[in-house]
C-alpha cells in the first residue's frame, strides 16, 4: 500500500503533517477515518489497524504537533510530580485547537466528507478524541463525528463536567482496554463507558488480556462492531 505524505498549509505558523491511505473501492466524498496515534508514536503507527477496517473508508492518519527528544511525538506533555506523570490539559488544549481548525479543510483537500468522519485513537490519542467530541462544538468547525474508536484511553480529568452536560444521542463509540494495562488503570474504561452511555451515546467496550496494546482480536471486534452499525458510506 502506498501513502502519500501530505502537509496542511492553512496554518503555516504551526502546520499538520499527517498521511493519507485513498479509499480502496472508490467512492465519491467518501467517509473518513481519522487516525490519532499514542504518546512516543507517529502517523504511520496505527495504520495498519486502520485500513483493516473497511476498504470504502478514505484514511488521514495524523502527527502529533509535539516532537519528542527520545523520538516520536506527543499531543500533550506529561509532567513529572512527586506522584507520578500527570498530563498537561494546557498543551492537549492548543494540539485540539489546532486540529478542529484544520481538519475539514485537510479532509476536503483530500477528496473526504468532513461531516462524515470516525475518530480512531489510541492511549493520548483516544483521550483526544474523547475531549474533541466532548468540549467542542465540530459542527461550527464543518465537522461531523459519528463514532470514536478509543483504545487504551481514558476521559481527562477536566472534560468530565463537559460529558455529563453533553447530548451524545447518536453517537457511536467502541472503547477498548488491556486488563493488564500498566500506564493507564484499566478502570478507565468503566468510567468512560458509564458516563458516555449515561448521556446518550451508544457505548460498546471490552477489556482485552493484555498491557498497554492492541491484539489482533481487538481489531476483529472493532472489524464485526462496524460492520454492524448500518452506517452508509
Amino acid at each position: 500500500m502506498v501513502f502519500s505524505s501530505k502537509l496542511s498549509l492553512t496554518n503555516l505558523k504551526n502546520p499538520v503533517n499527517y498521511i493519507v491511505r485513498p479509499p480502496e473501492l472508490p467512492s465519491p466524498n467518501p467517509r473518513t477515518l481519522v487516525v490519532l496515534h499514542g504518546y512516543g508514536a507517529d502517523e504511520h503507527d496505527l495504520v495498519p489497524i486502520a485500513e483493516q477496517l473497511d476498504p470504502r473508508l478514505l484514511i488521514i492518519s495524523i502527527q502529533a504537533p509535539i516532537e519528542l527528544l527520545q523520538g516520536g511525538y506527543a499531543w500533550y506533555h506529561l509532567k513529572q510530580l512527586a506522584t507520578g506523570l500527570v498530563p498537561d490539559d494546557l498543551s492537549r488544549h492548543e494540539s485540539e485547537d489546532l486540529l478542529v481548525h484544520e481538519l475539514a479543510a485537510i479532509i476536503r483537500s483530500e477528496g473526504g466528507d468532513p461531516s462524515n468522519v470516525i475518530l480512531m485513537g489510541f492511549s493520548q490519542g483516544a483521550a483526544m478524541s474523547y475531549s474533541l467530541v466532548s468540549t467542542y462544538n465540530l459542527a461550527q468547525y464543518g465537522l461531523g463525528v459519528r463514532a470514536v474508536i478509543a483504545m487504551s484511553g481514558y476521559l481527562p480529568r477536566d472534560i468530565l463536567g463537559a460529558v455529563s452536560q453533553k447530548d451524545f444521542a447518536g453517537l457511536l463509540f467502541f472503547l477498548s482496554h488491556g486488563e493488564y494495562d500498566e500506564l493507564i488503570p484499566n478502570i478507565a474504561l468503566e468510567e468512560a463507558s458509564r458516563l458516555l452511555s449515561r448521556a446518550g451515546a451508544s457505548v460498546t467496550h471490552k477489556m482485552y488480556q493484555t498491557g498497554h496494546g492492541v491484539l489482533p482480536e481487538t481489531i476483529e471486534d472493532i472489524q464485526s462492531w462496524y460492520s454492524k452499525l448500518g452506517l452508509t458510506i
